[in-house]
This record gives C-alpha cells, structure tokens and sequence, in this order.
C-alpha cells in the first residue's frame, strides 16, 4: 500500500519535561525494535484514561476532508495502537503506529509514533497532543532528529492551525 502525505490533522508546543526537568518521567516505552507487534499495556491504559480511542472529528457530521480529518485510534489484533488520519476520499490515510506514550500534563501528552510503518517511508516521529473532554488537539509533531511539522497548534508547512477535534464516537 503506498500512502501519501496529507494535511495534519491535529497540532501547540515542543513536548515539556516534568516538574523535576526530567523528560522520560511517567514514560511508557515499547520495546525499541521496529518489528513490534503489540503496544505496551500501560500505553493502552493511558490511551483509554483520557478516552482517546474512537473517531475524532472537528464536525462529525460532515465527511472526511483536508479541513475536516477523522482520526480513528484504535488497538488492533495483537494489541498494536493504530491511528488513522482520514482526509477524504482523493486522499490515501496518514497511519501511525504508537510505540510510546507518556503524560507531560495533566492535560498533554506525549507520542512516540511510526509513521507508515512497515514501508520504505517508515519516519518516527514525536507528536504532542492537548486532550480534555472528549477532545484532542496535535500541537507539536516532529520526525525525529528531522524537521518540525506542527509548532504550537500550527503546520508550518501551511501556516493553518490544527483543528480541535471532538470525539465522534
């Protein structure tokens, strides 16, 4: 399957430490390898405490677009967290695989994911989410030891802010 870039569907600040400075407090890490078929259990549990699994959406109403992403979190057969960014139909899905979670706030946190994982465009990348409420926000996302994407809630590719978007489901 060949997946294209689109838009970034989420994004507002470089991921913080904690109280103490020290950036792998409250880390939840998986295994470094590449070949990783599940997600640790404790990343789940982070996920699922702030309601993070389901479709997300700025309007749920209103189908799948580059100004509107549905982003579908879900934890597969073997227990590997999935997200999928939906841009629309003219558009193949932007997956990442979640390898690492941890909170840096009580309402943020912090990804490691895999984007495309699998293929030849496989880029790790750290993402940075504000949640609360049935609602999520990418506000950081860079590949790691590369480029930032997403700096305080805005694409820099585009100057476009990040989308809040609300739980679908």
């Amino acid at each position: 399957m060949m997946l294209m870039f689109a838009t970034p569907a989420a994004a507002a600040t470089a991921p913080a430490t904690d109280a103490t400075g020290d950036a792998a407090a409250n880390s939840v890490l998986a295994p470094p390898d590449k070949d990783v078929e599940a997600t640790d259990p404790a990343v789940v549990e982070l996920l699922q405490s702030h309601e993070l699994f389901g479709t997300f959406a700025a309007d749920c109403s209103r189908p799948a677009a580059p100004t509107n992403p549905h982003v579908r979190v879900s934890q597969e057969p073997g227990g590997m967290v999935i997200e999928a960014h939906d841009v629309g139909l003219k558009y193949t899905n932007n997956l990442y695989s979640v390898r690492a979670a941890r909170r840096v706030a009580a309402d943020r946190l912090e990804l490691k994911v895999v984007f495309v994982p699998g293929t030849q465009a496989e880029q790790y990348q750290t993402m940075e989410l504000i949640v609360g409420k049935g609602t999520r926000r990418t506000m950081f996302n860079r590949v790691d030891n590369g480029p930032v994407r997403v700096q305080r809630g805005v694409a820099l590719a585009n100057g476009s802010r990040t989308p809040l978007l609300k739980k679908c489901d």
